[in-house]
């Protein structure tokens, strides 16, 4: 086994940085898009053929952006369940910030919130990532400067879409439903 290459693969990390950044943010669009179109087909199942989907406010769609290109930046130096929380408070910041703009209301956070949505996205990324645990053992043996034993994975679109729509039907579930 040969030794860890640092400046190797500090270097390969910057190569990724402007390229994960466009793709997060286009994911972020498609994800929150596709999110739209399952929760409405599977909740509004009978009102789908009269009525249109129902699209998320802008709000979302501002949140989804900011998230998705954080979550691709932040996943070049972190693991995958450190990247959930800071996804998680950018998310509720970005999405509370445009709301309030737009609405003309006041900017409120709810921190216990965020946390208990946290706990959920990782909770379900941990009962159902086989990816994520790779990645996360890929990234302890980098941190250890470890030239690293775990083969680079990358979600399958099937899994990426799943993901996507279990952690917006949550999401989605926890703003339609009345407090």
């Amino acid at each position: 086994m040969t030794g860890y290459n640092m400046e190797y693969h500090k270097a390969l990390n910057r190569s990724h940085i402007l390229p994960n950044l466009l793709n997060g943010a286009k994911t972020g669009v498609l994800s929150q898009f596709i999110a739209d179109i399952v929760l409405s087909t599977l909740l509004y199942n009978e009102a789908i053929v009269i009525k249109d989907i129902q699209i998320s406010s802008i709000a979302s769609y501002y949140a989804a952006v900011a998230s998705g290109a954080l979550v691709a930046f932040l996943s070049i130096y972190m693991d995958p369940f450190a990247v959930v929380l800071f996804s998680t408070v950018a998310y509720a910041f970005v999405f509370n910030l445009v709301a309030s703009q737009t609405n003309q209301t006041e900017f409120t956070l709810r921190p216990r919130e965020i946390v208990f949505d946290a706990g959920v996205s990782l909770a379900l990324i941990y009962a159902f990532d086989p990816v994520a645990h790779n990645q996360y053992l890929r990234y302890q043996e980098k941190r250890h400067l470890i030239e690293p034993i775990h083969q680079r994975m990358d979600r399958s679109i099937t899994q990426s879409i799943f993901f996507i729509v279990l952690v917006n039907t949550y999401g989605f579930l926890k703003i339609t439903t009345p407090k």
